[in-house]
């Protein structure tokens, strides 16, 4: 178990490298192609630090561990709306500023995206056809906050040449970051046998703290350069990939019913995470060190309640 220990947070590790790769290659690539700052920052930006969560899921889908990507997009969510930010704002040293209207309104998406996981809780499971309820959800906000700057720009011989090669250098990446993921999927279900513990609890926590560290330093670097509706529009984006795309995929793809009753603390955390940051963005104009540590406090519960201390009523 030691070994596979360690193969666990290497590829962890290596994650977190290739995804920065990947996020460089996305945002050459939305230059060249002439896609808007907005449309980057929550489209290729969020999807972008989220392919770890989407390899999982797909991975884990296929052989038959869906609870693993259950539990890696719940505790995803928890980590980025909670400890991503907090970590983001205290390590970034500036506030996080909320003025856009688009941002209010990206909230307001998530808040009713996650109820959605109610119905899935009552229904203690997750089917193809929710699964393709997902997806349409996911393609619908796609559209609504797609904005382009009119399509693909002439590009000159040497331009073209750059983007051909980011574009190689991207599927590359993508190829390792896949081979990586599967590594991730075999040695957490394996530790999890091992040890006793639900496979869901290893992906909400381990497994979902290492696919979130692509959200961290993209967010970090976002705010240090005051880019605040990018920085948050990544954080909320990812986290709507996670419960539409992620999660619809996985039902998909997987030869039977997810089932996620054990899964239903994570739930309750990830619910109460989204509420606290949609009053927080609806009710400031801005996050600071007060608010940071209110969302690294959540998680810590989190992390608590998931290794066995209980707190009020869950």
């Amino acid at each position: 178990m030691i070994l596979e220990l360690i193969i666990l947070l290497a590829s962890l590790v290596a994650v977190a490298i290739i995804s920065d790769k990947v996020i460089i290659y996305v945002s050459k690539l939305s230059f060249y192609l002439g896609i808007s700052e907005m449309s980057a920052g929550f489209i290729l930006l969020s999807v972008s630090t989220s392919l770890p969560e989407l390899f999982i899921a797909i991975i884990s889908s296929l052989t038959n561990s869906s609870n693993l990507s259950v539990g890696n997009v719940l505790g995803a969510n928890i980590a980025n709306l909670t400890l991503v930010t907090g970590i983001a704002i205290l390590l970034s040293k500036t506030n996080l500023s909320i003025k856009s209207v688009s941002q209010k309104s990206l909230s307001e998406f998530l808040f009713l995206a996650s109820v959605i996981t109610l119905f899935i809780i009552q229904r203690e499971s997750v089917s193809s056809i929710l699964g393709g309820v997902l997806l349409i959800l996911f393609i619908y906000f796609g559209f609504n906050i797609s904005k382009k700057t009119g399509g693909i720009k002439p590009l000159g011989y040497y331009r073209r040449s750059e983007m051909n090669s980011t574009a190689i250098k991207f599927l590359i990446s993508i190829s390792i970051l896949l081979f990586v993921s599967k590594l991730i999927v075999d040695n957490g279900v394996s530790i999890a046998f091992s040890l006793g513990i639900p496979i869901s609890v290893i992906g909400a926590t381990i497994v979902s703290a290492g696919t979130t560290l692509p959200e961290l330093i993209t967010t970090i670097q976002a705010l240090r350069r005051h880019l605040n509706e990018m920085a948050l529009g990544n954080i909320l984006g990812s986290c709507i990939t996670n419960l539409t795309l992620i999660l619809g995929l996985a039902a998909l793809l997987s030869s039977s019913q997810i089932n996620i009753v054990a899964a239903s603390s994570m739930v309750f955390f990830m619910l109460f995470s989204t509420l606290v940051m949609w009053y927080l963005i609806n009710t400031r104009d801005h996050l600071g060190r007060k608010a940071a540590l209110l969302l690294l406090l959540i998680y810590i519960a989190f992390i608590l309640q998931q290794i066995g201390f209980s707190f009020f009523i869950f």
